[in-house]
């Protein structure tokens, strides 16, 4: 495909208190060398200067803002609701992106109509060569998800299109799969919901590629990521509660019920002792504890009622 035909792509990103980052973000799309795109900036409830600062410096950018935080998921579904494209890139605000990234998530989207997902190479944000994601596997005995090729330095070792499961930070989804889909499930509120997204899709016949070509820069520091509380997969109380419930959701809903079983008597009780252990050896305490602690008893009693409540600890 060449871009004159210029399919329109709707980048959809959802914020919240993130003023500073979320410009570096958009100032990397607006210079990227896809020639037709629009922004969709769904704000959840920011008590920052995000608003009125990217209305004045980004006059372009559609604004649709929430008085409450509505989560990751519902985030997406509301900007998701004001987009026209032929395709949805969801973009996390705390990332830039490379000249050629919507670019290259394009092409390989149209040379491939199985495809319904593309996701990009992901990096440290602090160190720039350093691999964070170049695909991901996931167990659904053990639930442990390890994204490929993280913590090694980029020397071209996965730089093949290849199918991958799903991808955390940004995603381009073709338009038949966001209606198919119908939307990110809202039960999840924040963590899972793009892990979620992605099973749902193969589940419904579309592949999902990774594209090596596309490359993004996450707002995560290696060191953060490998020796503090971060690594874990959380790095605020509200996020702990909602990693720990929602595992449990995730795991039910999407691994064959014998490994659910296996599950969730043997290496849920095990994966929840090493994440006390964890968090108390990287200084997390009980204001970590308390939160992942709740979290893993309402995904437990979800198993019974079928019942969240997304209002805890937001």
């Amino acid at each position: 495909m060449g871009l004159t035909k210029k399919k329109l792509v709707s980048i959809i990103i959802v914020t919240r208190n993130r003023q500073k980052i979320v410009e570096e973000c958009l100032k990397s799309v607006y210079k990227t060398n896809y020639p037709n795109f629009e922004i969709i900036l769904v704000d959840n409830g920011s008590s920052d200067e995000t608003v009125p600062v990217i209305r004045k410096k980004f006059p372009q950018v559609k604004i649709v803002r929430s008085e409450q935080n509505l989560g990751a998921n519902k985030g997406k579904n509301l900007g998701q609701k004001q987009a026209k494209g032929d395709y949805f890139l969801f973009l996390d605000s705390d990332t830039t992106v490379a000249k050629n990234f919507l670019s290259a998530l394009v092409l390989l989207a149209e040379k491939n109509p199985q495809a319904g997902i593309i996701c990009p190479k992901m990096y440290y944000y602090d160190q720039k060569t350093i691999l964070w994601y170049a695909g991901v596997k996931m167990n659904l005995l053990t639930s442990q998800t390890q994204n490929i090729g993280s913590n090694e330095g980029d020397h071209g070792q996965y730089d093949q299109v290849r199918e991958t499961l799903f991808a955390p930070t940004a995603y381009l989804a073709k338009k038949e799969v966001v209606k198919k889909l119908k939307g990110h499930d809202e039960i999840f509120f924040m963590t899972y919901g793009e892990t979620d997204y992605g099973f749902r899709a193969r589940k419904a016949g579309f592949k999902i590629l990774f594209c090596p070509e596309a490359k993004l820069w996450h707002r995560l520091g290696q060191e953060e990521n490998t020796k503090s509380i971060r690594g874990l997969g959380f790095n605020m109380p509200m996020r702990a509660y909602y990693f720990a419930r929602n595992r449990v959701i995730f795991m039910k809903r999407h691994s064959p019920p014998k490994n659910f079983t296996v599950f969730i008597t043997i290496f849920f009780p095990l994966a929840t002792m090493h994440m006390i252990y964890a968090t108390i050896k990287y200084g997390g305490g009980w204001t970590y504890l308390r939160p992942y602690l709740e979290g893993t008893w309402d995904g437990v009693k979800f198993l019974f009622t079928k019942k969240v409540n997304n209002n805890h600890w937001t």
